[in-house]
């Protein structure tokens, strides 16, 4: 089941691509795509089929980017190319997006079989997938229209026609196995509107009559305005799940979606319930597997020891939360530097025992022993600096040591030379809990 962890993409981590385009040739493009030569003989048996007016249109998101894909979509051993376009009249996206069906004849020649006109006038995502078990390959083509709104239709191919057999509205979708049954299913995520609810549906194929229908429903927060952030991991050590970060008001919550004998549950959004409450904080917090052992952990956020809000110079700690008994409970308490990319969690020893302070003038955060109040608290214990590669000499002169480089990034600390403190860290400790998050 741990494969689930690679079928999702973060909704609002996915970057939308501009849609690039031909004109009535290749090579009349400003900064043409080069073509594989299998890509240019499809282009040319489109060419054939459509004429030469016509631009190609590109996927903004997921794996499938490019406007021709090859897939198995009628169950035979050679891949058909699906290619991506719209009529030249009709580039300034009042008309629909089409998709063209480009299969080889027995001599190896890519010729076009169906030529389909879509429900959109882009294309957001392509997802291949045997959604159901039903051993029918769907392809699942979600389109975005002219009102800013998105729409998927989840298409079969036999005997060379394209079926659409199902379509909905959505905001995110992706493919997964959330109910453990062996195969996946289509996830829609939407927001409220004024004549639809916020909810998470299951669709599937079935295995009998090939039709597509939704297969499962259960609703979400109707505060959310947005659905930021989708991550894949696990509730506990062995049930899949979930999580959805919803933004409203420049304030994230999150919601836990898994499947309990074939029912939907959401256990931080009962109705009037206020548990989703204790995972609010502010945007830009994303839940995410910290620790990389598969559970997803929720972020959170309270000010570190010695400090209060109205405080100068705020300095907040990152608690990391994960669902436990249909509560939120702490696992870890961190310094997670958002800005800087990385999140360094605490020992246990350190608990409620450490506090931290802004040292700006040297470009660090720095770690004292609490005591009482933050004036006393003087007994320095670590320092932690990031610094592009060009600067990092700087404080390796200063008796700094790198832990960790990613990018152009060093991520640098330093510990003091106390013998009889037992909070000072080991540098396997260090490294172990320092974690780069860019």
């Amino acid at each position: 089941m741990k494969s689930i962890l690679k079928r999702l993409f973060p909704a609002a981590l996915s970057l939308a691509l501009t849609a690039c385009s031909f004109g009535s040739s290749v090579d009349t493009l400003l900064t043409p795509p080069k073509l594989s030569e299998e890509q240019r003989e499809v282009y040319d048996a489109l060419i054939k089929a459509v004429g030469n007016d016509i631009r190609l249109q590109y996927p903004r998101a997921g794996e499938n980017r490019s406007a021709f894909v090859f897939a198995d979509i009628d169950g035979e051993p050679e891949e058909e190319a699906i290619v991506f376009y719209e009529k030249a009249g009709e580039t300034d996206g009042t008309g629909n997006v089409r998709i063209n069906i480009i299969d080889r004849d027995a001599d190896g020649k890519w010729y076009s079989v169906y030529d389909h006109a879509g429900m959109g006038t882009g294309i957001e995502r392509v997802i291949f997938s045997d959604i159901g078990g039903s051993g029918t390959i769907s392809m699942m083509i979600g389109y975005s229209l002219l009102s800013g709104e998105k729409n998927v239709t989840v298409y079969s191919y036999s005997g060379g026609i394209l079926s659409a057999d199902y379509s909905d509205s959505y905001n995110t979708m992706f493919v997964t196995d959330i109910d453990r049954s062996g195969s996946a299913e289509l996830v829609l995520v939407r927001t409220e509107t004024p004549i639809r609810k916020a909810s998470l549906s299951l669709i599937a194929r079935d295995g009998a009559d090939g039709s597509v229908s939704e297969t499962g429903n259960i609703a979400l927060d109707k505060n959310a305005a947005e659905f930021v952030n989708i991550a894949s991991g696990y509730v506990g050590t062995d049930t899949p799940a979930i999580f959805i970060d919803g933004l409203s008001d420049r304030q994230l919550t999150t919601e836990i979606i898994y499947s309990v004998n074939d029912t939907l549950r959401n256990p931080l959004y009962l109705g009037e319930s206020s548990i989703i409450e204790n995972t609010r904080r502010p945007a830009g917090y994303l839940c995410t597997d910290i620790d990389l052992d598969g559970v997803i952990e929720i972020p959170t956020r309270s000010l570190f020891p010695g400090y209060s809000e109205g405080s100068d110079d705020k300095v907040y700690s990152t608690d990391w939360n994960i669902l436990d008994n249909y509560s939120i409970a702490k696992k870890y308490t961190s310094y997670y530097d958002r800005t800087d990319g990385y999140c360094f969690i605490f020992p246990s020893r350190w608990a409620g025992v450490v506090t931290a302070k802004a040292d700006a003038s040297a470009g660090a955060v720095v770690f004292y022993k609490y005591n009482i109040d933050l004036t006393n608290s003087t007994t320095e214990l670590m320092r932690i600096a990031a610094a592009e590669r060009s600067e990092t000499q700087a404080f390796l002169d200063e008796g700094y040591m790198i832990i960790k480089t990613a990018n152009n990034m060093n991520y640098l600390v330093k510990c003091p030379d106390i013998d009889d403190e037992p909070l000072i860290l080991t540098g396997t400790e260090i490294s172990n809990n320092f974690y780069v998050m860019i």
